[in-house]
């Protein structure tokens, strides 16, 4: 491969797409943000993603790019990555069985390649950041939802049919809150983003006093970054929204060293952003929750990538696919 090729990697989220070119090495060329806008449909969705590969096909030919080796999508779950559907993307209304590879291959005239987006995110950290030199890695990503990847003997776990690894969906709470998924009781439910805001909003609606009061005027005014950096300031709410759902985060991954066993755990996601006052709790509550060979060697560590996690193993994905990496 020539420095005149180059990838592309999309990872699709339920609130924003973002998007990279790459080199091989893993260089970042080009990158590209912007809404999701799911709540228009999928169509605008679709032309949203659209929008972004023109976008940075357009700006790899200013740099001298001559060829597109292929796309990326890290998209959520579940899905089927050989048959390249999204089968459902719960924080995205109306995505049922839906195509995208074909889609996008029939309007862009490259290959695509489709991935879950935790395991995206999985292999780009296994790549080029907190995962790389370990052979058996862990991933969740904490955002609007939950997902979860891994990589087992240095290759992504995906399942019979390609849909395995949805660790957002376990069930931590029988007959628990809805989930968007439409069962009750899931990770997801408790320990989002979206689940942080939820509790938030119910319980300052129930008369609780905090700091995070200031924010409700309007029904998009509070966010989990608002909850967090109260938290941070010992706002007395906020600590308890905290240690509730790195209670349940702990729940949920003290159960997975018992099944996977992994080297290291990696935590990725807007979330991650409140280190300082989420990893010591979750790492308490994980040690409750797993048997203690499964806990002494594992550490629990943010994604070194940040944001860029899924779009960076969706690039990594058109590598593996082709058996470059």
């Amino acid at each position: 491969m020539s420095s005149s090729q180059a990838i592309i990697g999309i990872d699709l989220g339920a609130t924003n797409i973002k998007s990279l070119l790459m080199d091989k090495e893993g260089k970042i060329l080009v990158s590209d943000k912007r809404p999701s806008l799911g709540n228009e449909g999928k169509e605008k969705v679709i032309s949203q993603i659209i929008s972004s590969i023109k976008t940075l096909q357009k700006e790899g030919v200013k740099l001298g790019i001559s060829q597109f080796l292929g796309i990326g999508i890290g998209s959520p779950g579940p899905l089927n990555v050989e048959e390249g559907i999204i089968y459902q993307s719960p924080n995205i209304p109306g995505w049922q069985n839906v195509p995208l590879v074909r889609i996008l291959e029939e309007k862009i005239h490259l290959p695509v390649f489709l991935e879950n987006d935790a395991n995206a995110a999985a292999l780009g950290e296994w790549w080029k950041g907190a995962g790389k030199g370990f052979s058996y890695i862990l991933l969740l990503t904490l955002g609007t939802g939950i997902g979860g990847g891994a990589i087992i003997n240095g290759k992504v776990y995906r399942g019979a049919r390609g849909c395995g690894m949805e660790l957002g969906h376990m069930i931590i709470k029988e007959g628990g809150m809805i989930c968007g998924c439409g069962a009750r009781g899931c990770l997801e439910a408790y320990a989002s983003a979206t689940a942080v805001v939820k509790r938030a909003k119910a319980l300052i609606k129930q008369g609780h006093k905090s700091y995070l009061s200031r924010f409700i005027k309007d029904a998009n005014d509070l966010t989990c970054e608002d909850v967090f950096k109260a938290a941070s300031k010992k706002d007395e709410l906020a600590l308890l929204i905290v240690e509730e759902t790195a209670r349940y985060l702990g729940t949920g991954i003290g159960n997975l060293l018992n099944i996977f066993n992994p080297d290291v755990v990696i935590l990725a996601g807007g979330m991650v952003k409140a280190k300082e006052v989420l990893f010591n709790p979750v790492e308490k509550y994980t040690r409750l929750n797993c048997l203690k060979s499964c806990w002494e060697m594992v550490k629990i560590v943010p994604a070194k990538l940040g944001e860029n996690s899924g779009a960076v193993g969706a690039c990594a994905t058109v590598l593996e696919r082709k058996g470059i990496i």
